[in-house]
């Protein structure tokens, strides 16, 4: 197991033990966040034992962490045997992606008309700071932020619950944008759909903003066997 698990999140374990978050759910949120973010790649072969030195728990909480990724498909539990990061499942991920684009789609049609202009302010605002940090490179930072964008507009539309159940779903799409996102131009084509839907929203046209939607979320999903060509080592 790479030793980024534990140079990377002891300031974090630190934090979480201060919350009334569950050792299995401090682990889980660690592991999967680096499972997607390709910290920890598929193939690599995780040790219950050092993991739970890592976090300073017995292996009681990392086996149910385990357990809980394996159910979203992002490990492979061998019984007395061994557990490894699961390669990209795209199947996983173009129905995450179908989920997702019927909600969006309805958030932005909803949204037409009934958007406040401290909302749009808001979202544009979002959008500005990708900008910069599209020009520092940091692409972590770019990606955060590309996140809150569509966070806010499930919060504008009063549907944030469903957030966290596409959340829930999207880990394999997660992946697959997480390798597509350093793409020439990738970037700078999310900012601008961004900036498409804002103005399609704005304008009051539902068809318009559906438009802007569908042109928006279509890109990485239709980019796999792209992705899949330059990574093949990330797919089975």
């Amino acid at each position: 197991m790479p030793d980024e698990i534990s140079a990377k999140t002891r300031t974090e374990i630190a934090h979480q033990k201060g919350s009334r978050v569950s050792a299995s759910q401090q682990i889980y949120a660690t592991l999967r966040q680096q499972v997607i973010d390709l910290t920890l790649p598929p193939g690599t072969q995780l040790s219950k034992k050092k993991i739970a030195s890592t976090f300073g728990v017995s292996e009681t909480p990392v086996r149910e962490a385990l357990m809980l990724l394996e159910e979203e498909g992002l490990v492979d539990i061998f019984p007395q045997s061994r557990t490894e990061v699961a390669y990209i499942d795209v199947q996983s991920a173009r129905e995450a992606h179908f989920l997702r684009r019927s909600v969006e789609v309805e958030i932005a049609r909803s949204l037409c008309g009934k958007i406040t202009e401290t909302q749009l302010i808001d979202l544009r605002s979002i959008v500005q700071h990708q900008n910069a940090h599209l020009k520092t490179n940091d692409l972590a930072a770019f990606a955060e932020a590309d996140s809150k964008f569509h966070r806010s507009m499930y919060e504008m539309a009063n549907v944030d619950g469903l957030w966290d159940i596409i959340h829930a779903r999207r880990a394999h799409l997660d992946r697959l944008r997480h390798l597509h996102l350093p793409t020439k131009g990738k970037a700078c084509a999310i900012i601008k759909d961004h900036n498409a839907i804002i103005d399609a929203i704005k304008s009051g046209s539902p068809d318009a903003a559906e438009f802007a939607v569908r042109e928006h979320i279509k890109g990485t999903v239709s980019a796999t066997d792209e992705i899949r060509a330059h990574f093949p080592e990330y797919f089975n």
